[in-house]
């Protein structure tokens, strides 16, 4: 490390990381590392007050919700049970897009909102926002989570991340000395910049890498393509989609790691971490969860559609948001470990993969450019050489122009590996999940099934 370097991470810890993330931040995490050994009973009567308190504020300060209560006959004082709150339709991602204005308090500016885009096309992007607050309360529930597992502040850590803007030169991987993060961009995970993702993370040495499992699984893959050697790394956290047992097998076996699972969403109204038992707990301070049945009735032990409301969030409520989501509810085991719902994920969280010559390759391409042309897109490979482009386009539609534009950014993103075909299509179908999935690769999935099944257990 040069001189310069040693100064400046001299300069961004010498204050302690709880106190610069601030004063708000210091007492929400007291509050939820004490409050995690409070009784089943006591957690449960914080959650329904904080529900309570959060429907009196949305009917008293949200446009969408005062008419939405209107609607249905009813006022914050009528809610008494669950099955009272269950009277209030779902929210939609639909109805996010089209009343986002009218989701705003009129104490919007006051609360700092952040504003969050959800990934996809025109259809699928989301705009939301959290306030100051709700991010305070984000930051604090992971906090408390990479303390239960045994990751403490500015203990060493990778992250892989979108596109970091700041960089002009996007094959460096920077650390944030403030946090003490190792920052390596997603769509650098390629064969031929394995290497040097390897050296760099192998002498950064961290103690926790915090990904998306596709994302790390592929990057092992590399790794080993490359005759690169395993290294340990004591925790992989993983996040963001669903960690299949391929992916799990993968990351395990090379970095010798307990892997350890949070369940969230970019819309901030879900938080589920998993402990010490395995088991994934709701964090009940955050969020108030549903599982729901196509009839909309609350079920347990079965799969369902996991509706959401975050506790925390007033700047832009989302009460009762349907997640798109497939989980089950297990309630509370008597060995549980924590006072917290049990809950598992079954679906609606895969992300896509693609299979290259060098290998699999987990696709990073963003329609920055254009994306308002195409309500759907969906890659589809046929064979290792071929790839299949469909898309649903929207009323700013060019023609012509448009569909090459489309066709110029998946050929400027694989180069020579693929050759393209393309089909403008009337409706493209959701997964049985209810995800629109960007990349859809039987070879990827052969692959990943061979390599699984060749490998000793």
């Amino acid at each position: 490390m040069s001189i310069f370097d040693s100064l400046r991470r001299v300069r961004h810890t010498i204050i302690p990381l709880p106190v610069k993330y601030g004063r708000r931040f210091c007492e929400v995490f007291r509050f939820l590392q004490e409050h995690q050994t409070r009784t089943r009973d006591e957690v449960e009567a914080y959650q329904w007050r904080r529900l309570l308190e959060l429907l009196r504020y949305a009917h008293e300060h949200v446009p969408f919700y005062r008419r939405r209560f209107a609607q249905i006959g009813m006022e914050p004082g009528d809610i008494k049970t669950p099955s009272d709150f269950a009277r209030i339709p779902f929210l939609t991602r639909d109805e996010v897009n089209e009343f986002a204005e009218e989701l705003k308090s009129d104490e919007f500016e006051r609360l700092k909102p952040v504003q969050t885009v959800t990934s996809g096309t025109s259809r699928d992007r989301l705009r939301v926002f959290r306030s100051a607050e709700a991010e305070v309360w984000r930051k604090a529930i992971m906090w408390r989570h990479y303390h239960n597992i045994g990751y403490r502040f500015r203990e060493p850590r990778a992250q892989f991340t979108g596109i970091l803007k700041f960089l002009s030169d996007h094959d460096q991987m920077p650390i944030d000395y403030n946090e003490n993060l190792l920052m390596i961009e997603q769509f650098s995970i390629r064969h031929e910049h394995a290497p040097a993702i390897y050296r760099r993370m192998k002498e950064f040495g961290p103690r926790l890498i915090y990904c998306q499992p596709a994302n790390l699984s592929t990057l092992v893959l590399h790794f080993q393509d490359n005759g690169l050697e395993p290294f340990h790394v004591p925790i992989v956290y993983t996040t963001g989609e669903m960690i299949y047992p391929q992916y799990r097998r993968a990351i395990a076996s090379f970095f010798g790691c307990t892997i350890v699972d949070y369940y969230g969403n970019r819309e901030n109204t879900v938080a589920a971490t998993q402990l010490a038992d395995g088991r994934k707990y709701v964090q009940s301070e955050y969020c108030y969860l549903e599982f729901v049945d196509g009839a909309g009735k609350a079920v347990a032990g079965t799969p369902a559609d996991i509706v959401a409301t975050s506790l925390v969030n007033y700047a832009f409520p989302l009460i009762r948001y349907h997640t798109d989501d497939v989980g089950i509810l297990h309630g509370h085991p008597a060995d549980a470990v924590a006072p917290y719902p049990v809950m598992t994920v079954v679906g609606g969280r895969g992300k896509d993969l693609i299979l290259t010559r060098k290998g699999l390759v987990y696709p990073q391409i963003e329609l920055a450019v254009g994306a308002e042309k195409f309500e759907r897109v969906r890659v589809e490979q046929t064979t290792l050489d071929q790839l299949h482009i469909t898309y649903v386009p929207t009323r700013a539609f060019n023609g012509d122009d448009d569909q090459r534009l489309l066709l110029e950014v998946y050929k400027n993103y694989f180069g020579s590996e693929f050759s393209f075909t393309i089909e403008r299509v009337h409706e493209i179908p959701l997964t049985e999940s209810g995800k629109n999935k960007l990349y859809v690769s039987k070879p990827a999935m052969d692959y990943l099934r061979k390599r699984q099944d060749s490998e000793p257990d």
